[in-house]
């Protein structure tokens, strides 16, 4: 497997020969197909120019997952969740949060499943898909009955006779016939052969090579996919193909680019990435529901209320991430806000608070609460190294708006990643 390049979120990355302290130094060839990438037409979010020391160098931005480049090398981005994070803690991290992610569920997180964090990303994901497609296979590939029309020396199914009489006047000895044939030639079938097909083609691990080669075998006899798009709308899941889901999902991401943002422009690779603030406000939306007391109720992306009027009109709409509501008719309880980036319990620097989200807290509290004194407000944080539990005392916006700031333990067991302050 040609080498993989693991960096952090904002790091910086400089060609090897540079030798620049504090960059994460990238083979030459890599650098200029990256710098290349981000100063295209079409720009590149999770990448920015920058320079240092007469030097040009590119920094990551807030995103995390991985990117195979044409040249063989694969670049992993981690999510940054603490100073002194490991790579196994972070892959932990992301693969946890991605998997309450729409249309990344089927990633599993046991670790039975994904066995260690050791491994790059990629060689995890891939593995899951070929554990999948195993488990699959064990339980056997589905087939169907196709309507296939041929000219046959004998006599099978139903005789075709305007094709007959147009084919076969002189050929007395052929029969132009219609007829069913039970065959795993399908469209998932194609597509999972054609994804097997998509990785035998990359330099992985030699464990996972291995693997792909031996599933490729049990294919030979059904084509790979010839369409794609058309096969992926094909697709139908009955109650007899539902062992199929997780691994059609998969060779979906891999036949597809895996990417669910797009990298434009002339260079498309494999790629794997992700705006963390998007996985992050996810991850909480989907799983603070059973960190909460019963009773309570999580509306998500809650929307409705505006900052001002003008003319009649409801201008700047205030959407809190969350609003939890209680009672009948139900009433906004509480109201909180996720933000990825790390804060610390240093009162000298705030914090590393933001102040303008401080103001749309008190925006939010004006509006959703009107500062009741039975609602509160929390920002909400990944937990990471010097943030571990709740900033002590709350933040008065007035005797009755408070503003509690906490910590979220992503890889925390359910029921332990978040509590309520009093």
């Amino acid at each position: 497997m040609t080498g993989v390049i693991s960096a952090f979120e904002y790091d910086l990355l400089g060609d090897e020969n540079a030798k620049i302290s504090g960059v994460v130094p990238l083979p030459s060839e890599v650098f200029k197909y990256l710098e290349a990438m981000a100063l295209s037409e079409y720009g590149c979010q999770f990448l920015k120019v920058t320079a240092r020391n007469n030097q040009r160098l590119l920094q990551v931005q807030n995103y995390a997952g991985m990117l195979f480049t044409p040249l063989g090398h694969q670049l992993e981005i981690l999510p940054k969740v603490g100073r002194n994070l490991t790579k196994e803690k972070a892959r932990e991290t992301l693969v946890t949060m991605l998997s309450y992610l729409s249309g990344f569920r089927h990633i599993q997180t046991q670790e039975s499943s994904v066995q260690t964090y050791s491994r790059p990303l990629l060689e995890i994901f891939i593995s899951q898909f070929l554990q999948s497609l195993s488990l699959l296979l064990k339980k056997g590939l589905r087939s169907d009955y196709r309507e296939h029309s041929d000219n046959l020396t004998f006599m099978k199914g139903r005789l075709n006779v305007s094709a007959q009489l147009r084919h076969n006047v002189i050929h007395r000895d052929k029969f132009f016939v219609s007829y069913e044939e039970y065959s795993p030639d399908n469209a998932a079938n194609r597509l999972l052969h054609s994804a097997l097909n998509k990785l035998s083609k990359m330099q992985l691990a030699a464990e996972n090579q291995q693997w792909i080669q031996e599933l490729r075998f049990v294919f030979d006899d059904i084509p790979v996919s010839r369409d794609i798009d058309a096969d992926i709308s094909q697709l139908r899941f009955g109650r007899n193909m539902v062992h199929y889901e997780t691994p059609v999902e998969w060779a979906k991401l891999i036949l597809t680019g895996m990417s669910p943002m797009a990298l434009q422009g002339e260079a498309k690779s494999l790629s794997l990435l992700f705006p963390m603030e998007v996985v992050f406000e996810s991850f909480v939306a989907q799983t603070i529901a059973d960190e909460l007391p019963p009773g309570l109720t999580v509306k998500s992306q809650f929307s409705g209320l505006s900052l001002v009027r003008h003319q009649e009109k409801d201008l700047f709409s205030l959407r809190p991430d969350l609003v939890i509501q209680k009672g009948v008719p139900a009433k906004n309880n509480l109201v909180m806000d996720t933000k990825w980036k790390l804060i610390n319990g240093n009162m000298r620097n705030q914090y590393g608070l933001s102040q303008s989200d401080l103001y749309q807290m008190f925006a939010y509290g004006q509006k959703y609460l009107a500062g009741e004194d039975q609602g509160a407000m929390y920002l909400i944080y990944p937990e990471q190294d010097n943030f571990t539990a709740p900033i002590r005392h709350h933040f008065e916006f007035s005797n009755t708006l408070k503003l509690w700031v906490v910590p979220y333990r992503i890889t925390a067991n359910q029921g332990q990643r978040f509590s309520l302050q009093q």
